[in-house]
Order: C-alpha cells, then sequence, then structure tokens
C-alpha cells in the first residue's frame, strides 16, 4: 500500500488543516505504510518544515489558491508524478476550501484517469450553507442534536426529488460536500462534520480525529521566556468568537493577563485589536501579542486558562493540545468542538452572554483551577489512547479499499 497525500498548503504553515494532513502521514510512515504528503509549500528557515523523508514539494514556489494558472499547472505536476508511480491512494485535503471548485475538479478529473488508484477526501469542516441552516434550527431548539435531525432530513428530501446523476452532484455542490468530486472514500475531522455531506451514505467514510504529538523532550528556555499569564487565546477572527475575546481583555473590573497568539490564517484581526484598543489592560501593558512561536507547549505552560470561544470548527484541535500540559480550558457547545474536549473541558451556551466568559474565567482562576486542570490531564490521555486505536483502524480501512 502507498498512500499519497495531496495538499497545497502543508508545513511549514501551521493550521489546522496543515497539521492534521503530516501528522497523519507521519502516523501511517510510523506503522509502516509508504506515504507522503505532496506539496507546493516550500521550506522557510524560520519555521518547523517537518520531515523531509515525508514530505513532497514539488515546483520550486508557492502556489495560492486565488491564482488560477498557477494552480493548473500544479495540478499536472501532481498528475504526472502519481503516473511515474505507484500509489494506490491519493488522498486530496480539503478541496472545498483549499481550492476553488474548477480547480479541484481538473484534479479529481486527472486522477479518475488512473486504473485501480482509490481516490479519497480528508474533509474538515461543514460548509456555510449547511452550517447556517444548523445555527437557525439551534436557535429555535436550542438542541444540536434536533437541529441536526432537522437539516438531515431536509437533505434527504433534496436528494430523494432529484432523478439524474447530474443533479445528485448539483445537490452535493449545494451542501457544500466533497462527494461533489465524485471520491471514492471520506476522511473526516469528526463525525459531527461528517454527519452532513453524504445523506444518502453511498460511499465509505472514516472519521480519525485530528492527532496529538506528544512532544517528550524538554520545553526549551530561552534567555528571555515568555511571562505567565492568567488567558490566553488564539486567532481573534469574528467566527473564532473575538468578541468573547475582548470583553474578557475589557473587564475593566479584573487585572487579568492575557497573551493572544495571532495565527497564520484569516484577515480583519485589526479589528479585534480596535476593539480593545482604549481597556485597561492596553493601557497597562498587560497584553501579549504573538505572531509566531517556535514551541506551542511553552505557551500553554505559561498560562492559567486557554480559551476557545470558537463558533465552529471542523474539530478544535487548538483546544486539546493545552489540555496535555494540564491546561483549563473554556469552550462553546458546539458539536464538533465537544468531540473534541468531552468533559475536560468547561462548556458554556453557544452564543451565550460575554458575562458568562468573565464569570467562568474568575471562577477557575479563584476557585477551581486543580479541579480543572486534572479533568483536562485526564482527556488528554483518554485522546492518546483514542488515536492509537483510530490510527490503526484507519490502516484497515485504507487496505480494505483495495
Amino acid at each position: 500500500m502507498k498512500v499519497g497525500v495531496v495538499s497545497l498548503y502543508a508545513p511549514p504553515h501551521f493550521g489546522g488543516a496543515e497539521g492534521y494532513v503530516y501528522r497523519m502521514v507521519k502516523s501511517l510512515d510510523v506503522r509502516g505504510i509508504d506515504a507522503c504528503l505532496i506539496t507546493t509549500t516550500q521550506k522557510r528557515e524560520d519555521r518547523d518544515n517537518g520531515d523531509d523523508d515525508l514530505i513532497l514539494r514539488l515546483g520550486d514556489k508557492d502556489v495560492h489558491m486565488d491564482s488560477k494558472k498557477e494552480c493548473w499547472e500544479w495540478f499536472d505536476l501532481v498528475l504526472a508524478h502519481v503516473r511515474e508511480n505507484d500509489y494506490t491512494h491519493i488522498i486530496v485535503n480539503s478541496p472545498i476550501t483549499h481550492v476553488n471548485y474548477p480547480f479541484s475538479e481538473r484534479l479529481f478529473i486527472g486522477l479518475s484517469s488512473f486504473k485501480n488508484l482509490k481516490i479519497g477526501v480528508v474533509h474538515h469542516d461543514l460548509g456555510l450553507r449547511i452550517r447556517t441552516r444548523l445555527e437557525e434550527e439551534y436557535k429555535i431548539s436550542k438542541d444540536w442534536e434536533v437541529a441536526a435531525m432537522v437539516v438531515e432530513d431536509e437533505q434527504r428530501e433534496h436528494m430523494n426529488n432529484k432523478s439524474s446523476l447530474f443533479q445528485l452532484v448539483d445537490s452535493y455542490w449545494a451542501f457544500d460536500s466533497p462527494l461533489y468530486f465524485k471520491p471514492d472514500f471520506v476522511i473526516g475531522n469528526t463525525h459531527w462534520s461528517n454527519r452532513f455531506i453524504d445523506p444518502l451514505n453511498t460511499i465509505p467514510k472514516f472519521v480519525l480525529h485530528p492527532l496529538i504529538e506528544k512532544d517528550e523532550t524538554p520545553i526549551r528556555v530561552d534567555e528571555m521566556p515568555l511571562e505567565r499569564v492568567n488567558i490566553t487565546m488564539l486567532n481573534p477572527l469574528y467566527h473564532k468568537g473575538r468578541k468573547y475575546m475582548a470583553a474578557l481583555v475589557n473587564n475593566y473590573s479584573q487585572s487579568w493577563t492575557y497573551r493572544v497568539l495571532i495565527g497564520s490564517y484569516g484577515g480583519q484581526k485589526s479589528e479585534f485589536f480596535r476593539m480593545i484598543e482604549n481597556s485597561f489592560a492596553v493601557r497597562d501593558e498587560r497584553i501579549d501579542k504573538r505572531k509566531y512561536v517556535e514551541d506551542i507547549r511553552e505557551v500553554y505552560k505559561q498560562t492559567d486558562i486557554f480559551i476557545y470561544p470558537s463558533l465552529y470548527e471542523g474539530y478544535g484541535m487548538a483546544a486539546v493540545e493545552p489540555m496535555l500540559q494540564g491546561i483549563p480550558v473554556i469552550v462553546q457547545n458546539y458539536p464538533a468542538i465537544i468531540e473534541a474536549v468531552g468533559e475536560g473541558a468547561k462548556i458554556l451556551p453557544w452564543g451565550g452572554d460575554t458575562r458568562l466568559w468573565e464569570d467562568a474565567v474568575e471562577e477557575i482562576l479563584e476557585f477551581d483551577m486543580e479541579d480543572w486542570k486534572e479533568k483536562a490531564r485526564n482527556r488528554g490521555e483518554y485522546l492518546l489512547l483514542r488515536q492509537e486505536e483510530e490510527i490503526m483502524e484507519l490502516i484497515e480501512f485504507l487496505e480494505v479499499l483495495i
């Protein structure tokens, strides 16, 4: 078995989707599977570039999703590489969000011409249409399971009224489903996200929750180590819950200290800093802003609480990683995120009042710190065991396909 994962973006990019596929390839390799990550992303001297033996960098420059001509040219390089090598599986990372439909379609058409090649997709998150309907129904019922059943019924009714293959494919496009590209299988981040991409249950699907890399090496101590803060937050975008982040910073009744990890993607973060520019925290220089950190474990070790108020996620890996360090985490009760944190995090109502976040932070800092540290550590250890089982099941899943 020889597995290639195609992804425009890969390390040294450090977003969730890039980390997901790299760790998947790495885990397959450790278990004796011939696997590599095929990417256009070039190395950077100031970043972790991953294992050279696992990453094949085709071409001599980065190609971005907004460059039509360069995407097509790079896909031709991918097809030529696949033609010259005996892959059993090619898995395309996030074709909907990483590349506009016409470019990904060209790649899938080319891949489908190879006999005995199984073509898969990594599906990370729900598209806007389905997510919007789920949120509409949740606001009515205040129950994600009720919302899910309503949306699933709508999807099945929509597809049962389609009489031709063309109409069915058009339905997948309407659902933002990777089945639009007619893959042989799908690997998804969560059961929640996989739930809405194949209403008629037509192809094999597997859930591999994002993998945690437990680094046993000592945490480095630089000449200028990070100072400890009360609250760490990540990627202050609108859908990441920046209003909750801003509310905590703007809380004038507390003297909390903060670290903001600015993150690797997404624009308009300046809006967050505009929201807090008149705060006492800014005035008193109680905010540490970081664009990139070499060792994320050091960040978690130097914080009391990690807040993750994201409105939606494919999984929410950032909420899990602090748990391995025994750091209390606070999240909203979005189902994909709950698949990640379980009972190891303090869970607040989705879309709730900002005051709830201020009260939760105060409660943990003042009264429940040790209790939530233990819950976080226990959840982290459970997830390490769960992923070992899932990796072996993934290998079996891939083998059965051929």
